[in-house]
């Protein structure tokens, strides 16, 4: 046996031995078919034990918490270059595609509003933060924190008159009255914290064990509606090993539009009963959110509660994930930070638990849950082979390219630059078996041996809906991935992982007839830099996105994109010429923007949003 042969067949023995490891830890290879985690469509309510959105529809939040927010601060946390602020419009979009997310839980420190001695310009730099996050289909939920309160004080009652005032016409906007209540606030004439006394001090407050003056939960929550606020409003329970035990039955708060938040631990929420007991026997009577759990590896206390074995903590993972499913129970996932389920802000790869952790170090790249949970959200398999678009989100296009990373394989690595790519390329071949069972062969840009990438173009002919991607290679072995098709999925073309300065070409037209063209970015191996949109006066500009997902949009209306917020025209849409798998979008550059400069570009198309690319609007300002 030649030695390809023999590696092919210890691949195949890995595969096996992996899904069988899977199996008998009890995690589930995959679900059966993806679904995409719907965007918010506020106004939301709640009915009965269940978020519902503006049109009906039961609502669950599937997110991840970002870092805290600073007016001090805003400026980095939007920075774009080699890598991305924690809160751009980049890093948003990467949570809402990458990870098929639909939430984000966004911090606030009250001080930071009373302290600011502008409170309007406070709040419009928060809200900044919250129309991008917005714009890429995530609802935001602001979560008020007082460091060194176990209780909330006045502070944080004022704090929300000024926040719940400010923000009660944004439909897609929750407010979280209060993180991390603990239970030493209690007094020790109230008895135990999770005694009927000691929810009743958490509803109402009164004198802290420590003296001071605190007010309870209720009591934000009427601060809240004295706004005018309608949206609901998220109670967190004692932030401690027992949650919401001994709370009795919902609701808690003397508000219908109330949703129950618990922050469980592994250390000691690890099992179903445990998560029955804490907060899973409210979920028949009120909304849940699970909040903020995560597999705290660099805490060596609690790291030390983990199993060591990757495979083992997987299935902590997992259970939560599959208990939150079972019971309808939303949740919002550790940080979106490196470290947590991000390696870096450059490229937002999921960490990964596969190659093990010390507890307490911290050596690049950390280990973390993003990979078990992006699969989760995206039924694949963890240490399998996981598709996207061109533009990084879950489903992708008929007649679109796609790109396929984990085990490809490939005889070596592989790139064809034929017109019409083929169907077997490093002695590899793709296989796309759509939502009427019908099996086609795909045509192939690029295959990495080892792990790696493959691109491919989805077959036009393709049903949309529910279907499977297959590498068949040479020797026999095959690794496959549910996928989903659909007929629109926008996205733009980058040259870098899916994000950054996007690709196209600006042509002017000048009153003369002459017609001037140059390209919108340019890159040095992995250092990309947007070029300046030339913007002269007396000529018109445009604008030609390559991109793929856009070809079946039904009119150039349907597309609608923003240009630092600002709605442009859509000129023209469709496939590029020569080009199999590449659309273009042509947008109209209007002379009012001349001088803006570097910023985002957003686009929705048919309910579902591209990712976030920059673009550079060149030329002087005009005079106003």
């Amino acid at each position: 046996m030649n030695h390809k042969a023999i590696s092919g067949l210890v691949f195949a023995l890995l595969l096996v031995c992996n899904a069988l490891q899977l199996a008998a830890a009890g995690i589930p290879r995959q679900r059966t078919q993806q679904e995409l985690t719907p965007a918010p469509s506020g106004p939301f309510h709640v009915a009965g034990n269940r978020i519902v959105d503006s049109k009906g529809r039961p609502f669950l939040m599937r997110g991840t918490q970002l870092t805290e927010f600073h007016p001090q601060t805003a400026a980095r946390d939007n920075r774009a270059g080699q890598d991305f602020g924690p809160h751009s419009s980049t890093t948003l979009s990467a949570i809402r595609l990458r990870f098929n997310m639909n939430t984000a839980r966004l911090p606030v420190d009250v001080a930071d509003a009373t302290n600011a001695g502008d409170a309007a310009g406070y709040f419009a730099e928060l809200a900044k933060v919250v129309r991008r996050a917005n714009d890429v289909d995530l609802l935001v939920i602001l979560a008020a924190r007082e460091p060194g309160a176990n209780l909330p004080s006045r502070k944080t009652a004022e704090f929300w008159s000024h926040c719940a005032a400010y923000f009660k016409a944004y439909p897609n906007v929750m407010f979280d009255a209060f993180s991390d209540p603990s239970p030493s606030a209690v007094p020790s004439n109230a008895g135990d914290s999770h005694s009927a006394a000691g929810w009743n001090f958490w509803r109402q407050g009164g004198r802290a064990a420590d003296g001071r003056d605190v007010v309870g939960i209720e009591d934000l929550v009427h601060a809240i509606r004295s706004t005018g606020a309608a949206q609901p409003i998220v109670a967190m329970s004692w932030k401690d090993d027992r949650l919401f035990e001994g709370a009795g039955p919902a609701p808690l708060i003397d508000d219908a539009n109330v949703i129950y938040e618990a922050p469980p631990r592994y250390a000691s929420t690890r099992t179903d009963a445990e998560r029955d007991a804490h907060f899973g026997f409210l979920a028949d009577r009120a909304p849940i959110l699970a909040n903020g759990w995560d597999l705290n590896l660099d805490d060596v206390a609690e790291c030390s509660a983990i199993p060591p074995d990757p495979t083992a903590a997987t299935q902590l993972v997992q259970g939560n994930l599959d208990y939150f499913d079972a019971h309808r129970i939303s949740w919002t996932v550790s940080v979106f930070e490196p470290g947590k389920l991000i390696k870096d802000l450059s490229f937002h790869d999921a960490t990964s638990l596969g190659d093990g952790w010390s507890c307490g170090h911290t050596a690049y790249p950390r280990a973390g849950m993003g990979r078990v949970v992006e699969s989760h959200l995206r039924s694949s398999e963890e240490r399998g082979i996981f598709v996207v678009s061109q533009s990084g989100s879950l489903d992708v296009a008929r007649g679109g390219v796609a790109l396929a990373y984990g085990p490809i394989m490939a005889e070596r690595d592989s790139r064809s630059f034929a017109p019409h790519p083929p169907t077997t390329l490093g002695k590899l071949s793709v296989q796309v078996t759509d939502a009427l069972g019908v099996t086609r062969q795909a045509g192939i840009r690029w295959a990495s041996a080892g792990w790696g990438q493959l691109n491919f173009l989805v077959p036009v002919q393709s049903a949309v809906g529910p279907a499977r991607m297959t590498i068949v290679r040479e020797d026999g072995t095959r690794s496959s991935t549910n996928i989903t098709i659909a007929d629109t999925a926008p996205g733009f073309w980058t040259e870098v992982s899916c994000r950054g300065p996007a690709v196209g070409i600006a042509t002017q037209v000048f009153a003369d007839g002459r017609t001037v063209m140059s390209q919108i970015s340019s890159c040095k191996g992995s250092d990309c830099r947007t070029i300046p949109v030339p913007m002269t006066s007396g000529a018109s500009t445009r604008v030609r996105l390559a991109g793929d997902g856009f070809r079946y949009a039904r009119s150039a209306s349907k597309i609608e994109v923003t240009i630092g917020g600002v709605p442009v025209r859509v000129v023209s849409f469709g496939p590029s010429a020569g080009d199999p798998g590449v659309d273009q979008v042509t947008v109209e550059i209007p002379a009012a923007m001349r001088g803006l400069g570097e910023t985002d570009v957003i686009c929705h198309l048919n309910g579902r949003v591209a990712n976030a690319v920059r673009i550079n609007v060149g030329g002087a300002k005009p005079v106003s």
